[in-house]
C-alpha cells in the first residue's frame, strides 16, 4: 500500500511539474509574441525619449494617477499592445512605457490614430483636429469617445490646467502651482462641428427638441439618474439618440 501512494505522489509531483513548466513556457511564448508585436508596430517611428515625472499627481502634467494599460493605433494600421499609457498635458502628447521598468516615451501625435485603455470596460481614444470643432480652447489632440452612431457623437477630452500658486498664503507656507484635472465633453449631430457642451439639463435640452427633452427628464426622474454623472448620461445618450 506504501509504495502504492508513493508511486501515486510519484506521479501527481511529475504532472504537477509538467504542468507549471508549460505554463511558463506558454508565458514566455506570449511575451515574445508581444515583444515582437511591439517591434513591428514601433519599427521605423521616431521614439522622442521624457524624463521621468513626479509622483505627486498635482505637480505632475500626466492627467492619470497611474499609468494605464492598453493599445496604440499608429496610423500605418499596426497596433503597439499592452503598453502603460498616459498623457502629459503639458506637451498636448500621448506618452507611453514598453513596461514599469522602462523611462516613458513619446511619439509625434500625427503618426497616431489612436488608443485603447483596457479595464472591466475598454476606453477608446480617436485623433481629433482642431478643424472638427466649432471651437477649441487648447490643442490636445486625443478625445475618449463615449457615445458615437451615425446621428450623434459624444467625445470626452480630460486635460490638466495649471493653478497658479495664491500669493495669500505665503505667510503660512511656500506657495507653488499645481496642475488640476479639467474635463470638457463635445457633441456633433451628423457631420456638423462638434460644440462644447455640458452633461447636464441645460447641456441636454440645447441638444434634444422640446419634446425629447421632457422624455428625458421623466427617463432620468423614473431610474433615478444623477444630472451631470458621466456613466448616467451615457445611459440617456443611448436611450434616446
Amino acid at each position: 500500500m506504501s509504495k502504492y501512494l508513493l508511486t501515486l505522489s510519484i506521479i501527481c509531483l511529475s504532472f504537477g511539474a509538467n504542468a507549471q513548466y508549460t505554463s511558463e513556457v506558454k508565458a514566455v511564448q506570449i511575451q515574445n509574441t508581444l515583444i515582437s508585436q511591439q517591434n513591428a508596430a514601433l519599427k521605423g517611428q521616431k521614439l522622442i525619449g521624457m524624463t521621468l515625472y513626479d509622483l505627486d499627481f498635482e505637480r505632475s502634467p500626466l492627467v492619470y494617477p497611474n499609468w494605464q494599460l492598453g493599445a496604440i493605433n499608429f496610423k500605418t494600421d499596426q497596433r503597439a499592445d499592452s503598453m502603460l499609457l498616459n498623457i502629459d498635458a503639458s506637451i498636448n502628447a500621448l506618452v507611453f512605457k514598453l513596461s514599469k521598468e522602462y523611462n516613458p516615451f513619446r511619439i509625434d501625435n500625427d503618426e497616431i490614430a489612436g488608443f485603447i485603455l483596457y479595464g472591466s470596460e475598454n476606453r477608446f481614444f480617436a485623433r481629433k483636429y482642431t478643424s472638427d470643432f466649432k471651437e477649441l480652447k487648447n490643442e490636445l489632440s486625443f478625445f475618449e469617445i463615449l457615445f458615437e452612431n451615425e446621428n450623434f457623437s459624444l467625445i470626452k477630452q480630460e486635460t490638466k490646467r495649471i493653478v497658479p500658486a495664491d500669493s495669500q498664503l505665503r505667510y503660512t507656507s511656500v506657495p507653488e502651482d499645481k496642475y488640476r484635472v479639467e474635463v470638457n465633453y463635445f457633441f456633433r449631430k451628423g457631420t456638423n462641428l462638434y460644440e462644447d457642451i455640458p452633461l447636464n439639463k441645460k447641456g441636454f435640452k440645447t441638444m434634444a427638441s422640446d419634446k425629447q427633452y421632457d422624455q428625458i427628464q421623466d427617463f432620468v426622474k423614473k431610474n433615478k439618474l444623477k444630472w451631470g454623472d458621466e456613466s448616467d448620461m451615457i445611459k440617456v445618450f443611448k436611450e434616446f439618440f
